[in-house]
């Protein structure tokens, strides 16, 4: 039944070409399975996704000149992985697949049985060459190891795919606008000290969504390198704050928890659904000295005649540092990049027209692509000489088991 509905899951994510997320949930939420069942649903149908080309490798000799249809290769994919990262005994996975396939026809049944037995019988050798061997390996597009090698070299692009490969700290942030973190230690023994924010705990028993810590908003779920560019900013109080890319929100109650709610921040987004988000988020946290409006912060000088002492941009971006918590974006055409890039600088341009003399802007993305970060405020500082680069950072996957981030501070003189 689990692996049934996985391959179903796969199938309607390769077809509808959706979010694999809402794919997963939509179908979750109709399933007669207990928790149990439905996190093994999950490993499997991102497992297979964070695992695709490794496993597309080893298939495509197998059904080389064949009419595969879209849900036989869901199974077959499926299938794979569990032979190769979930070690179920080969015959266990045939003939679980056979059955399910059956139900599709005995054709499908007797070809499924075929392909599944030759790949238990051989796996293919990798390929000899470095760069091809990661693509492969660590299931990246060769375009993005080739990218990444360019920017951080053979053997740090190795670390970093790897890395992406493997499943990221369960993070929340304590929400000091309602308890200190280290009361909190002593009351949620559950939780422990975190790698690199000085606010972020560590939980490995399930899902902090469920636990009355974050229920009472002592916490709010949020990776540790998430939690640097509140920080970088800090705001001192009764400041005024602009947050040009709010949702969820997390970044906004980190301001205000730096501001213990003094002076005042404009939170702005651009979709409805998520200012609703935000509003959730902030309300749960007791977060009171915050205006959320819905709009286009590219268009924002434009519309704002006011000066802020600090901005915080946390940009839209390729997303290639959270590759080992949303697997699909790796399949992604690399061309969206060259979208991006063009944004990012109009949300730069903005936030310096409303910055203050003597205010500080925080550039932060959720990429590694050096071209939507250092490249990116390189340009920037170009254009404008009177900006000046106070901080910067980036993090790598590897280095704290967290999102691989960036964040600069400037400084407008």
């Amino acid at each position: 039944m689990e692996k049934q509905i996985a391959a179903k899951i796969l199938t309607d994510y390769f077809k509808k070409k959706t979010y694999l997320n809402i794919a997963l949930n939509k179908e979750l939420n109709h399933a007669s399975l207990n928790r149990q069942g439905k996190n093994r649903v999950t490993v499997m149908v991102y497992g297979t996704i964070q695992n695709l080309l490794f496993l597309e490798y080893q298939l495509h000799d197998l059904i080389q000149g064949k009419h595969v249809k879209v849900y036989e290769r869901s199974l077959l994919l499926v299938s794979l992985y569990e032979y190769y990262y979930m070690h179920v005994p080969e015959y266990a996975i045939a003939d679980e697949s056979v059955k399910i396939a059956k139900k599709k026809g005995q054709r499908t049944a007797g070809f499924i049985n075929a392909v599944l037995r030759h790949a238990f019988k051989s796996q293919k050798p990798l390929p000899d060459d470095d760069i091809e061997k990661i693509s492969v390996e660590t299931s990246h597009p060769l375009w993005m190891v080739k990218m990444f090698i360019k920017q951080y070299g053979l053997e740090e692009t190795r670390r970093i795919c790897l890395a992406n490969l493997q499943i990221p700290n369960r993070t929340a942030r304590v929400n000091t606008l309602k308890i200190t973190k280290e009361q909190f230690l002593k009351d949620y023994s559950d939780f422990k000290e975190g790698l690199l924010s000085e606010d972020a705990v560590i939980y490995n028993q399930g899902n902090i969504a469920h636990t009355e810590a974050f229920k009472k908003g002592f916490i709010t779920i949020q990776d540790e390198s998430s939690q640097l560019p509140a920080k970088f900013l800090n705001p001192r109080e009764n400041s005024t704050v602009l947050d040009m890319c709010g949702a969820p929100g997390s970044k906004t109650a980190h301001l205000a928890a730096l501001m213990n709610n003094t002076g005042h921040i404009d939170v702005y987004d651009l979709y409805e659904h998520k200012i609703e988000l935000i509003k959730k988020n902030i309300t749960r946290l007791g977060v009171t000295n915050t205006t959320i409006h819905c709009g286009d912060s590219t268009l924002l000088n434009e519309q704002i005649n006011k000066k802020y002492d600090y901005i915080l941009l946390d940009g839209p971006c390729s997303g290639l540092g959270v590759l080992a918590r949303k697997p699909e974006i790796k399949y992604h055409d690399s061309r969206v990049m060259d979208e991006i890039i063009p944004l990012q600088l109009k949300l730069l341009e903005n936030a310096y027209v409303l910055c203050k003399n003597s205010g500080s802007i925080v550039y932060s993305t959720c990429t590694i692509n050096k071209k939507e970060n250092e490249k990116q405020i390189e340009s920037f500082l170009l254009k404008h000489p009177d900006m000046k680069k106070k901080k910067e950072l980036t993090i790598l996957p590897y280095m704290y088991h967290s999102d691989g981030f960036y964040v600069c501070l400037l400084e407008k003189e």
